[in-house]
């Protein structure tokens, strides 16, 4: 039986320093490449994120970024899986976006398939210019005056990054829409608070789903932390909550590992994983 094993990265298989440990890294890899370890993530971050992350683990297989709108390939950015809003979608938030005064950043994929991450030039939060610091040197930044520049993109994210209550209205008016999804919640490594924006079918759950089926995979087991990881765990055949996890996520898992800062998910492949043979 071919078992893929999915984990999210923030606060389940990263450190609090935002990487994957020297401990994890070497068993991770070792079994991979001796035990034929079919192991990938499922995450909020981009590609060049995560990869910054998890920098020299073996990436053999496809990968879940943006909470589930892109399933890739990462050797080779080839997307397996994207899914984007409409053009009357798109006007519909940015709309809101303008009445409610909220800066996002904005993930595109330009006419010619390059990849964007626009924001408006001047009107950074404080939380979106340590989240651009963070980027600096990527080629993907794309500084606009304005969104209508990326009317003709293929728009599949929006990354709203500031205090809690300048982004309560735009949260209600998107939960009231009902038309799209939406992730709201404190941002792991600070006070500040995410709103996350996507379309309606977006799902880490989806994600992983789609990558068993293309590995031929019988079964899914998935590790994570966070709300964003519910519909990872309803999609799992087992999924298992790191012991530093939302209380609701521990609610609904197969059962509960150690903590991420004590490399819960390396550890638990290593004592487990002859029984999914």
């Amino acid at each position: 039986m071919k078992t893929l094993f999915v984990s999210d990265l923030d606060g389940t298989l990263l450190t609090a320093e935002e990487r994957i440990s020297a401990y994890s890294l070497q068993n991770l890899n070792r079994l991979i490449d001796g035990e034929g370890l079919c192991f990938t993530y499922a995450t909020a971050r981009s590609l060049n994120s995560a990869a910054k992350a998890l920098w020299g683990l073996r990436q053999n297989l496809p990968v879940v970024l943006y909470n589930g709108a892109i399933v890739m390939e990462p050797w080779s950015r080839r997307m397996l899986y994207n899914l984007h809003f409409s053009k009357e979608q798109f006007a519909c938030i940015r709309a809101w976006l303008r009445e409610e005064g909220v800066f996002p950043i904005v993930y595109s994929f330009s006419a010619e398939g390059k990849e964007r991450l626009s924001w408006i030039a001047g009107k950074e939060s404080a939380g979106v210019l340590r989240y651009l610091a963070r980027r600096k040197g990527d080629l993907r930044l794309h500084p606009v005056p304005s969104f209508d520049e990326l009317a003709e993109d293929d728009v599949f994210y929006f990354n709203c990054i500031d205090a809690e209550e300048r982004l309560r209205g735009l949260h209600a008016r998107v939960l009231a829409h009902g038309g799209f999804k939406c992730i709201y919640e404190r941002e792991t490594y600070q006070s500040d608070y995410w709103c996350e924006v996507m379309p309606a079918g977006t799902s880490k759950g989806e994600g992983a789903l789609r990558i068993k089926e293309h590995l031929g995979a019988e079964k899914l087991v998935a590790f994570g932390d966070a709300p964003n990881d519910r519909e990872l765990f309803l999609a799992a055949d087992e999924c298992y909550a790191v012991k530093n996890a939302d209380e609701g996520l521990k609610a609904i898992a197969t059962g509960v590992i150690g903590y991420s800062e004590e490399d819960a998910v390396a550890k638990f492949l290593m004592a487990n994983l002859r029984r999914y043979d």
